[in-house]
């Protein structure tokens, strides 16, 4: 069974409604940045990229006299005829002088440069190995989400921690680094640092899952896993870029802070992690068992749990045959489980809808989706709520 994702520019999260980020206690060296310090990193490099389309965000990675090369996925800047402004953490906007697309079929990697001129001085990132950024690996997310009802220049930027989940050799559009991290719309074309604030990749792809099934259908669900095209695959496109391998500042030395071990869990948040790893790479039974051995510790994060193990059971019962009665039935009372731990879990709400449906429930699927809706619109999430109405409108 294959679990694929799709490009997007709204991200929800394993974590929703009013359920708090689950936070994954990593021991590290006394030299490896703090979150603030990461932070503090990605400030000054990390843009705003805005059109009358929609909004993204960038990261400075070149600076020649007075113009500065951003790195974006194509998705922010894809329309020929659109015109777009880059606006700096100095709150400065600024016209594209330039838009190069470096994705021009299906095949090709997610990624554009845009340049634009500035008399002000902005820093320049630093660039890593992003093959180092194995499972367990510490990533930080930043960009500008669109949420709240800000959208545009209001915007304000956020920095999201989470941990690589797994590397796969080839997905659509070059995304083969994927990771658990709270992202949001407007997040994409962002910078995904390592723990040393150096850029490995380029935030741009997640949402849904869907899980392929033996008529060759799919059933999708909300997961929380994200993407990101990693930066090596930029490096290997520097001459279609029109940039010299001199003009970028490389640091290759191996972060200070190792990987998150789950070769021998003793603990939830291991089994949690190892688990969440199994899930993204389409291992549901294994996934599942570790999320069971993980509710044994009673962890405080139980409704995500629950959550993960309803989205395994789709990915089991997506295969199953059409007609058979007890199909979508686990996954549901997954979520009904999730839900009552966390009666704000709008996402649980949503994929349990689409359980319902599933069984061919349409008056209970209405319900749920209702309930996602209004929780997506309490928590600002736009795009998702706005994803609610039109499953209710095509249902009524």
């Amino acid at each position: 069974m294959n679990i694929n994702f799709s490009r997007y520019d709204t991200l929800t999260t394993l974590l929703a409604g009013t359920t708090a980020a689950l936070t994954i206690v990593i021991s590290q060296p006394a030299i490896a940045k703090t979150p603030q310090e990461v932070a503090s990193i990605a400030g000054p490099l990390t843009v705003q990229i805005n059109s009358s389309l929609g909004d993204g965000s960038g990261v400075i990675i070149a600076k020649t006299g007075k113009t500065y090369t951003v790195l974006t996925v194509n998705h922010v800047v894809e329309k020929a005829d659109v015109k777009y402004t880059v606006r700096t953490s100095k709150a400065k906007n600024y016209q594209a002088t330039s838009v190069t697309r470096l994705q021009t079929a299906d095949t090709d990697p997610d990624l554009a440069v845009v340049k634009f001129e500035s008399p002000e001085e902005y820093p320049v990132a630093t660039i890593a190995d992003s093959d180092q950024a194995v499972i367990g690996t510490q990533i930080f997310v930043y960009g500008y989400p669109a949420t709240g009802g800000l959208f545009g220049a209001e915007r304000e930027p956020e920095l999201s921690p989470g941990l690589v989940t797994s590397r796969p050799g080839n997905r659509p559009e070059g995304y083969t680094l994927r990771y658990q991290a709270v992202t949001w719309s407007g997040m994409s074309g962002g910078p995904v640092f390592d723990s040393e604030g150096r850029v490995i990749g380029l935030h741009g792809q997640g949402e849904f899952g869907f899980a392929q099934t033996s008529s060759g259908e799919v059933a999708p669900i909300k997961t929380g896993f994200n993407a990101a095209v990693p930066i090596n695959t930029f490096i290997g496109k520097l001459v279609a870029a029109g940039i010299n391998k001199s003009e970028l500042k490389v640091d290759n030395t191996p972060p200070t802070s190792g990987p998150v071990s789950t070769a021998n869990p003793q603990d939830a948040q291991a089994y949690y992690f190892r688990g969440l790893s199994l899930l993204d790479q389409g291992d549901a039974w294994e996934a599942i068992a570790d999320f069971n051995r993980a509710l044994a510790f009673k962890p405080k994060y139980t409704p995500e749990l629950f959550f993960n193990i309803g989205n395994a059971r789709t990915l089991i019962t997506a295969s199953l045959p059409e007609l058979d009665p007890t199909r979508g039935s686990t996954a549901i009372q997954a979520y009904t489980r999730a839900i009552a731990a966390n009666p704000g879990f709008a996402d649980a709400y949503y994929n349990r809808a689409l359980a319902y449906l599933d069984n061919k429930d349409q008056p209970k699927a209405i319900a749920d989706f209702q309930k996602a809706a209004e929780l997506y619109k309490q928590g600002g999430r736009t795009s998702a709520y706005q994803d609610a109405l039109n499953r209710i409108k095509q249902l009524q």
